[in-house]
């Protein structure tokens, strides 16, 4: 279910390079999956996280400093600014070991290997947002996305709603990969909601394939229409979008 760190590292650069491709080209479509976005915002965007994230590697275990230098305000030096924070990333994360701790914002120390993951799948997601807003027909790897809906299930939900709960999200959830290895139980009133890697039954249960259930999470529109099959009373699946990330 989880991918190993030198496979994060090879999705991220695939990743990357595919983003920076079809960015290019496509910098003035709106993005539907990020309102108010084109893609240019998507890549400005996505290049300061990139910087973040080689500035937290660099500081090892301790509070990083900002990085310097914004995102160009025009577009004609997008593609090359955003080459450049794409390649300091690749070097940071493959030039250190994985195990190296390295700070993270919430949820004490991280490590390389979490900033590999981490990048890997925040670019995977924002990936897909420039295919479609391109026009293609954009998903993510099945094994990469069961990793991530690992990852935002274990690591990122419990944090986002204990800083702004839902109330409506109440009782348990279940979601259910049908086309690779992986199912997940949450419980809402359990302390950090219970996390289970297991089949067993839920108030409300999703079933589809990884890559539509890990959009589903991040509130975007699965590839297909209908691919996520809601079962059960559905209650935490009409919440979901009060999810604030």
């Amino acid at each position: 279910m989880t991918l190993d760190p030198g496979a994060h590292l090879e999705a991220l650069a695939a990743a990357s390079e595919a983003f920076a491709g079809v960015a290019a080209s496509n910098l003035d479509r709106p993005v539907a999956s990020c309102p108010g976005w084109d893609v240019a915002d998507l890549v400005r965007h996505l290049g300061q996280v990139y910087g973040w994230a080689v500035a937290a590697v660099e500081a090892g275990g301790e509070a990083p400093e900002a990085p310097a230098g914004p995102a160009p305000g025009g577009r004609e030096d997008l593609s090359g600014w955003f080459l450049d924070r794409r390649a300091d990333l690749l070097d940071a994360l493959s030039g250190r070991d994985p195990q190296q701790p390295a700070w993270k914002r919430r949820g004490g120390l991280g490590s390389v290997a979490w900033w590999r993951r981490r990048q890997a799948l925040e670019t995977a997601v924002h990936l897909f947002d420039a295919e479609t807003a391109a026009g293609k027909r954009a998903t993510i790897p099945a094994e990469l996305a069961a990793d991530g809906i690992d990852e935002f299930l274990s690591e990122l939900l419990p944090s986002y709603l204990a800083r702004t709960p839902v109330p409506e999200l109440k009782g348990t959830l279940h979601l259910h990969a049908t086309d690779t290895d992986g199912e997940w139980h949450l419980d809402f009133s359990a302390p950090d909601l219970g996390l289970r890697r297991e089949h067993s039954k839920a108030d409300t249960a999703l079933r589809g394939p990884a890559a539509s259930l890990y959009l589903w999470l991040w509130n975007r529109p699965p590839p297909e229409e209908g691919e996520v099959e809601v079962l059960g009373d559905g209650s935490a699946a009409r919440a979901w979008g009060q999810v604030r990330y």
